[in-house]
């Protein structure tokens, strides 16, 4: 191990040289091909395009998290009993004296969708057990690499002021990154080109807008004009129809001339519709369907199950988790060696499917109408405790029919 970590250290001391330190850009490379975006590599600027689809994929993506329930368990025997009650359970219940548990995962996984990377600060009580959880912002951090522990410390720099903290203090959220050992790349690097490509459209369409009502205006004189009159005529319109608020009013022109509009190509055209394409690139790098993002065009009730499962089971659970790992390394064992922690699925249950399979337990006799109304939550009925049918799912008497005693509250 030793050796291999040695081998491991010189090839990152090697990087660190050709790149000239270790800051926090020089370690986190754009994630793209051909002419890279000049703020994809820093964090500072990163957190600065949290606007258009980017907000919007960004808070479905850390709403859907944060509304996910954390549970703490202990082994027990061959199984796992929760623990309501451990002193995990209650700091996530209060996280710190100023936030929420859910603004602390919101923006948890805010940063992580924006930077690649977030971090937890958990100072410890007197009696050495995490007391808070306090979130830095990941543009502010600074990872320290260290030839013996792989990290020395981490570092939280606001203007010239400088806190150093140690790795046990610290948890330290990342996505994947094959071009740094110490920080992540997320989704919006990903999609820096799409990102810029966007807002420079909207920056276009705002100045179109900002520049008058009649932006594509073309004026026909009968004979040439002078450079005075060209002056005065472009001083008028702007003057009189140059903002969007006097747009709609009629134009009066001199004698000699008459106006037509400025027909678009489609060059032009494709370049105003292309907002659309440049919307769904975002939203697909952040696994956020249109519909989740705020869009209900041609959307029904099953199309919008079948997106929302979609988006639960492969956007929300895998962040679910890389967060759930992280807490079990690093903060669990500062508690209990044998405490681990789990969320909730967000995919929601295939209600038809569950039922089939309750209906068959209780038919095949492998449970009773009870133990699978103690696992909805229903209180027991009177003849439940007696199977209800045999291998052939054959039975008698009430419990031979169990559907409706195992109907959901919910169902009623």
């Amino acid at each position: 191990m030793g050796n291999l970590r040695t081998a491991v250290w010189s090839a990152i001391s090697a990087l660190f040289s050709k790149k000239g330190g270790g800051g926090v850009a020089a370690l986190v490379p754009p994630l793209m091909s051909g002419r890279p975006a000049p703020w994809a590599a820093d964090p500072a600027e990163q957190v600065l395009h949290l606007r258009h689809w980017v907000y919007a994929a960004v808070r479905a993506v850390a709403g859907a998290v944060a509304s996910q329930r954390l549970r703490f368990y202990a082994a027990k025997g061959s199984g796992r009993v929760e623990l309501d009650d451990h002193a995990a359970a209650r700091l996530f219940r209060r996280v710190n004296p100023f936030h929420t548990r859910w603004w602390l995962m919101s923006s948890t996984v805010t940063y992580l969708e924006l930077t690649g990377n977030a971090y937890w600060w958990v100072p410890s009580n007197a009696l050495g057990a995490p007391a808070e959880i306090w979130l830095m912002p990941s543009q502010r951090v600074r990872v320290v690499p260290d030839e013996r522990d792989f990290i020395g410390e981490y570092v939280y720099r606001l203007g010239s002021r400088e806190v150093r903290f140690a790795p046990g203090e610290v948890v330290h959220f990342r996505y994947p990154n094959p071009g740094s050992d110490f920080y992540g790349a997320g989704p919006l690097q990903a999609a820096a080109e799409s990102v810029d490509a966007h807002e420079s459209l909207k920056v276009a369409q705002a100045n179109s807008f900002a520049g008058g009502a009649f932006p594509g205006l073309i004026l026909r004189a009968e004979r040439p004009l002078d450079a005075d009159a060209v002056k005065r005529l472009e001083a008028r319109i702007r003057d009189h129809y140059g903002t969007s608020e006097k747009a709609g009013r009629v134009l009066l022109l001199e004698e000699g001339l008459t106006a037509s509009p400025l027909s678009f190509s489609p060059k032009e055209m494709d370049f105003l519709s292309s907002g659309r394409v440049t919307r769904d690139e975002i939203l697909g790098v952040f696994g956020v369907p249109a519909a989740i993002a705020g869009l209900a065009e041609d959307v029904n009730r099953a199309s919008a199950a079948a997106l929302n499962e979609i988006f639960a089971r492969w956007t929300v659970r895998p962040k679910l988790e890389m967060i759930a790992g992280a807490v079990n390394q690093d903060l669990c064992p500062r508690f209990d060696p044998g405490l681990e922690c789990e969320f909730d699925d967000p995919v929601p249950a295939d209600r038809s499917a569950d039922r089939a399979d309750m209906l068959a337990r209780v038919n095949s006799g492998v449970t009773t109408v009870n133990e699978e109304r103690a696992r909805l939550g229903l209180e027991p009925v009177e003849w439940g405790d007696v199977p209800a049918g045999g291998p052939s799912g054959a039975g008698t008497g009430p419990a031979a029919a169990p559907e409706k005693a195992l109907a959901r509250k919910e169902d009623r």
